[in-house]
């Protein structure tokens, strides 16, 4: 059994070792493969265009791309459309005040509403985003004339006219801006151009024989026992030549008893009466709504004691220059009064804090040159509105002088004691009918023109004037 195990195991050793049959055929098949392979890579080789580096190969379901390939256009087939979505729809912006049409139709409801505080601050808002045009400074205007700040409308309304000098409205406006403010001359002015349907209503005609009338009548009551209570009256006329020129003319009478002293002997004489009439021509050239020119002329006849005095006529210029808020006016008075030579140069300024007749303040710087001898002499005051039809009125003066010119002439006070000091007050009543009421009171200290002595004087006055 041994030699027949050990028999079998050499027979397997052999077979082992000898190639069968089927391990050649195999080998010789993997012999071929390789052949063909070389073969096909030389072919491969061969047909390559010389000088020309060739890529590798690269898989279908590969990510890499050249950048050819990147940028080439993609063939319809493969180009995926998706499909259209409506776009979403945006509200509409909402309308500005720098939008003119919005802006304007707003603007205009808050006019036609009254609401003028409202108004003026929609139109600020609309400048300060930039819009700037003549309509917005007229609504601006009509904000300010109806919220009684005629000063501020004067301006608004008049950089609308001088942007477009053909717009009605804003020369509308601005003339009634002068009005407001006390200011016919450049009402006149202005209103020469506007249509007749909007001037008739201001009684701003070119021509006009009357434009008013004034009735003034008062009295004085000294301390003294060498002057008796004095007399005072005024008539005064208004006329219009043309819308530039206006003429106004006063006659006035004063008389007064006083005791006359006796030349002859120490002491007083019998009681005199005084007398003195004068009459006044101012004419108003409106050289433009700043500038006016003024020209007066004087002739006053006195009665002075035991002896007619000769007429003393006196000539006055002045210019006035007008602004918004203030007015100054520089004059000049010259002539002959009771046998001497007399000048007076005067600077008057007033002002309107608030732009308006609310409150307002003036004052007058006057020297007087009389016999050769200078005298200045000052005059300050403040007046407003206590309700909607009266007015208040105060003032004070500082200032020897033997004579003094006020009121561009309409009171000369040719005076017989030399006033130093006085003050007043007075009330502006504003009646029906275009009819206006004054009540004034005064004091003053005066110097008797005798003895030295100073004494006091009260005056009390009222006024009547009736304007159209």
């Amino acid at each position: 059994m041994m030699a027949a195990h050990a028999s079998r195991s050499a027979n397997f050793e052999a077979r082992a070792a000898a190639p069968s049959g089927l391990s050649k055929w195999r080998g010789d098949a993997d012999d071929r493969v390789r052949a063909t392979f070389l073969l096909l890579l030389v072919l491969l080789l061969a047909a390559a265009p010389a000088g020309r580096a060739q890529a590798p190969a690269v898989r279908p379901d590969s990510t890499l791309r050249s950048a050819s390939e990147l940028m080439a256009p993609l063939p319809d087939s493969m180009v995926v459309v998706a499909p259209e979505k409506p776009l979403p729809r945006l509200a509409p912006a909402p309308p500005t005040l720098a939008d003119f049409r919005y802006a304007d139709s707003v603007f205009a409801a808050l006019a036609a509403r009254g609401r003028w505080a409202a108004l003026d601050s929609a139109v600020r808002a609309a400048q300060q985003l930039g819009s700037d045009y003549p309509a917005l400074h007229r609504y601006r205007g009509q904000a300010a004339l109806h919220r009684e700040r005629p000063a501020a409308a004067l301006r608004e309304y008049g950089t609308a006219l001088h942007t477009n000098p053909l717009d009605t409205l804003a020369r509308y406006g601005l003339t009634l801006a002068y009005l407001q403010l006390n200011q016919p001359g450049p009402a006149a002015l202005l209103a020469r151009a506007l249509p007749d349907s909007l001037r008739r209503p201001l009684h701003l005609a070119g021509f006009r024989l009357l434009t008013g009338v004034e009735v003034e009548g008062g009295a004085q009551f000294p301390n003294t026992f060498h002057r008796g209570p004095s007399a005072f009256g005024r008539l005064g006329f208004s006329s219009r030549l043309s819308p530039r020129v206006s003429l106004t003319q006063n006659l006035t009478h004063f008389s007064q008893s006083l005791d006359q002293p006796d030349i002859e002997r120490r002491g007083f004489d019998r009681r005199y009466r005084i007398r003195q009439n004068q009459y006044h021509a101012l004419l108003a050239v409106q050289l433009s709504p700043r500038w006016r020119a003024l020209a007066g002329y004087h002739v006053l006849s006195s009665d002075l004691g035991r002896r007619e005095s000769p007429i003393g006529q006196m000539g006055y210029a002045a210019l006035a220059y007008t602004r918004p808020y203030y007015t100054v006016q520089a004059g000049f008075y010259a002539g002959t009064l009771t046998d001497t030579a007399r000048t007076q140069t005067d600077l008057r300024l007033t002002v309107y804090p608030l732009g308006n007749l609310r409150l307002y303040g003036f004052g007058r710087a006057s020297v007087v040159r009389s016999a050769g001898r200078s005298y200045p002499n000052g005059v300050f005051g403040a007046g407003g509105r206590l309700h909607r039809r009266v007015w208040a009125e105060a003032y004070g003066g500082l200032g020897l002088v033997p004579v003094l010119a006020e009121v561009d002439g309409t009171y000369v006070y040719n005076l017989l004691d030399p006033v130093r000091e006085r003050a007043g007050a007075s009330l502006l009543f504003l009646l029906p009918k275009q009819l206006s009421l004054r009540l004034a009171g005064s004091t003053e200290r005066r110097r008797d023109a005798f003895n030295g002595t100073y004494y006091s004087l009260q005056s009390l006055s009222t006024t009547l004037a009736w304007t159209w």
